[in-house]
């Protein structure tokens, strides 16, 4: 919404009521009428929402699940550069939890959607869905054909870890370790999968107020968690190292924990520059 407060209302209810005309328009017809693509599109939203947050039940309801696939598809049509991509659904997991909570009571594990209407649900929906393109635009190369900019983001990492902690990549290529291997969920999922839906909404946070430089902080963000591990991974060999990696010991982690996270990804991004490391160069 405009900074202008006089606006909000106004303009909410204007781009409310341009989403809910996208749905007719792009969801509400028949599979004749759709592309190959969008029928492939339309497949794999429907395979992937299932699997969204799966330790959250609200996520699992027939009707939250519906609404996801919803928007998620629309997006993708209405982003053809790059289309849905899998793991997009992850993303709108902590908006939905967020404006669902404006109508609901209680704590999330608790919610009940009886008295949830169709038009509460379709503006929520609606209001995902603007969230979504807020969110995605300055990362927009990380869905497009190949996603260079998740393998940009991979490689940054890589070298930003390879400064602040040396022996810990030194050690890794020595078990051929490829950061490809765990990093890609990392940077394609906005760590969203790393830590417990609880910390999703500071995570959000924080990207929201990056803007722009969203990927720059989320290179740093993915070497500060990788980071907590240094000692750990450095006793490791390259079986017991990918299993921390592509399924960090997080589940217990409080806010605290996280902080902790993104105060070192603050501290390395002023320690290093993303400018030096696509040069080859180092931080002054």
């Amino acid at each position: 919404c405009p900074p202008n407060r006089a606006r909000q209302a106004t303009i909410l209810r204007r781009k409310r009521l341009e989403y809910q005309e996208m749905v007719p328009a792009y969801y509400e017809i028949p599979d004749a009428e759709r592309s190959e693509e969008e029928l492939t599109a339309l497949r794999q939203v429907l395979v992937d929402v299932p699997r969204t947050a799966p330790t959250v039940p609200l996520f699992h309801e027939a009707r939250i699940q519906t609404s996801l696939a919803r928007l998620l598809y629309i997006w993708g049509i209405r982003h053809p550069a790059s289309g849905y991509v899998q793991g997009m659904n992850d993303l709108v997991t902590p908006f939905l939890a967020v404006f669902l909570g404006e109508h609901l009571q209680g704590p999330i594990e608790s919610w009940q959607l009886e008295h949830l209407t169709e038009e509460m649900l379709l503006q929520v929906e609606a209001d995902c869905y603007w969230c979504l393109c807020k969110l995605v635009e300055s990362i927009q190369d990380h869905y497009t054909y190949a996603q260079p900019g998740v393998q940009r983001s991979v490689f940054l990492m890589q070298e930003v870890v390879r400064r602040a902690a040396p022996a810990l990549v030194a050690h890794m290529e020595e078990q051929g370790t490829d950061f490809i291997q765990f990093a890609w969920r990392w940077v394609n999922c906005l760590l969203i999968r790393e830590v417990p839906f609880p910390l999703a909404f500071r995570l959000w946070d924080t990207y929201l107020a990056e803007g722009a430089r969203l990927a720059e902080f989320l290179v740093y963000a993915c070497a500060g968690l990788l980071l907590v591990w240094t000692v750990t991974l450095e006793s490791m060999d390259f079986q017991d190292m990918i299993m921390l990696l592509q399924r960090p010991p997080t589940q217990e982690w409080q806010a605290a924990h996280l902080e902790m996270v993104l105060g070192q990804a603050y501290i390395l991004r002023d320690t290093y520059c993303t400018d030096h490391l696509l040069a080859g160069g180092s931080a002054d």
